[in-house]
């Protein structure tokens, strides 16, 4: 073979090679490309689910804070409602006795067990009445009481609180809900009611 043929010939050897070498080099390429895209979609959906695990936990834990927060101020605002309302109510007991105060002050010391009543917690108005039924007690007078009495006997060994103010805190477990019900009521149907007096 001459010498110039054999040249033509590994020259195109040599260019097939090349070309082969690039084509596979290429191909190379864009598998290692398609590789990483897919790796890249990957973690990204991976960060996305931790991001969206995390945001979940943490949305979660804010609400959580946050109705922890209301049913607590809630729950202050409600304790300090049936306060005033006690207050309230307890503020009402003498002008409720005032209405028939010798009835309710003889139905009253009737509920008192047999013993020797030595000292006395009364409301004011009810003085006369209390110095008429027991002549030799030491008798003591509170208006917060309302009406009634507190009796205790002459040992100490006994006491009985027979007053409105104790009678109506027996009773505020039961009224109170009733109280609170009527309340929401009365608020409620004010916020619906229809104020506009422009029409």
């Amino acid at each position: 073979m001459p010498e110039s043929e054999l040249k033509i010939a590994l020259q195109r050897e040599g260019e097939a090679q090349v070309r082969d070498f690039w084509q596979q080099s290429e191909t190379a390429v864009a598998t290692r490309r398609q590789e990483a895209d897919e790796e890249l979609l990957r973690v990204r959906g991976e960060t996305d689910r931790q991001l969206q695990a995390k945001a979940a936990v943490l949305s979660n834990t804010l609400r959580f804070a946050a109705q922890s927060r209301v049913m607590a101020c809630h729950l202050r605002a409600e304790a300090a409602l049936e306060e005033r309302l006690l207050l309230l109510a307890e503020q009402l007991l003498p002008a409720l006795a005032g209405t028939d105060r010798a009835s309710l002050w003889q139905a009253l010391l009737a509920e008192l067990p047999a013993a020797d009543w030595t000292t006395l917690k009364i409301h004011p108005a009810d003085r006369q009445q209390a110095g008429r039924d027991f002549p030799a007690a030491v008798i003591d007078s509170d208006e917060a009481l309302g009406g009634g009495l507190i009796a205790t006997s002459a040992d100490g060994m006994l006491c009985i609180d027979n007053s409105l103010r104790c009678r109506l805190r027996r009773a505020w477990p039961d009224l109170l809900p009733q109280l609170l019900g009527e309340l929401r009521k009365r608020v409620d149907n004010h916020e619906t009611a229809d104020t506009d007096t422009t029409g």
